[in-house]
């Protein structure tokens, strides 16, 4: 360090303050700086630079799936909001596991990061322990029903189910189904499930018929739900799928077997994939923002790092968007 600082004609705290602390320095002397560093090919020694602190310049962001474009969409702007002040992101994926996220929890805080991002609200006692013990910030995202460990970044899932609800009843239908994750699995998607019903009771209307998939899911499951809706309510006339992928399956399984969509049967879907508004019929959805999501739950963690201890949540509007399909 000391080199890279006679190199760039600053002192040795100035460098470490272009590591761990880039926006505390001008961008002249950034670029001295990191022009030496490159010049020299200097590597920070990480290990020694957590001794020091305590802690590593890395955040914990565990998500359930990697397969999921909303989930890559949210980290993507997690990490390019969080590397602007030098502090890089480790990926956790717990496969909608909550004993393999509490076990993700306790193997990656030896490593010391500055603080976690999750995804839900709900987690293993255990888990929870374990982030109150620690005194790392923790944000939650992608539900904002109930009360944070620390702060959320989210929207309601049940306010979104039972949006999807009150259209389904405006338009006339009558027997309505939800195909999803298991509750104990995913509870977002049991949060969209609590508001459909309760929108169907509203408008006095039987109780949906619920589908629960194992998780995780492939597209293939879609056609597995529809089918034991179909085997179990045969006059069902909506289907409700806790994700696009689910419902575009479906749709083109109905297309294919000359099922009419929604004249003999309405789909709406979740999350507005790209593919949503390109098939035919186009798929009534809910968007969500799982870029601004990303972005806030980085915000609100640095926030905390930099002592703000105050309560925060971010709830994000989610936009229902009724096309063809429903």
């Amino acid at each position: 360090m000391s080199d890279v600082a006679s190199r760039a004609g600053v002192s040795a705290q100035t460098v470490s303050r272009v590591i761990g602390r880039p926006e505390m320095v001008t961008e002249e002397t950034r670029k001295r700086v990191h022009d030496a560093i490159r010049e020299l090919n200097y590597i920070p020694n990480e290990a020694a630079r957590n001794l020091a602190s305590n802690s590593s310049r890395v955040v914990a962001v565990i998500i359930p799936t990697l397969s999921s474009s909303a989930f890559s969409a949210q980290v993507k702007a997690t990490i390019d909001t969080l590397e602007m002040r030098g502090i890089s992101v480790v990926i956790g994926n717990s496969e909608y596991s909550a004993v393999r996220e509490e076990q993700i929890i306790q193997t990656l805080l030896e490593r010391r990061p500055m603080g976690f991002i999750l995804t839900g609200l709900h987690h293993t006692p255990r888990a929870m322990d374990l982030m109150r013990q620690s005194g790392v910030p923790v944000v939650e995202t992608w539900d904002t029903d109930t009360a944070p460990l620390d702060c959320a970044a989210g929207f309601s899932n049940i306010a979104a189910g039972h949006d999807v609800g009150s259209l389904l009843a405006a338009r006339g239908s009558r027997r309505i189904a939800f195909v999803g994750g298991a509750a104990h699995q995913d509870s977002r998607a049991n949060g969209r499930f609590i508001g459909l019903s309760k929108a169907l009771e509203e408008a006095d209307l039987p109780p949906p018929l619920r589908i629960e998939l194992v998780l995780p899911m492939s597209t293939q499951d879609g056609i597995s739900g529809l089918d034991q809706v179909l085997q179990k309510a045969p006059m069902t006339d909506a289907i409700f799928f806790s994700a696009d992928s689910l419902a575009l399956a479906a749709l083109l399984e109905c297309n294919r077997r000359g099922l009419r969509v929604p004249e003999q049967l309405a789909i709406c879907g979740f999350g507005d994939f790209d593919l949503a508004s390109l098939v035919t019929p186009a798929l009534t959805t809910v968007k969500i923002q799982p870029d601004v999501m990303g972005r806030a739950s980085a915000e609100l963690l640095l926030a905390r790092l930099d002592g703000d201890d105050k309560p925060a949540s971010v709830v994000l509007q989610h936009q229902l968007i009724r096309r063809g399909s429903a």
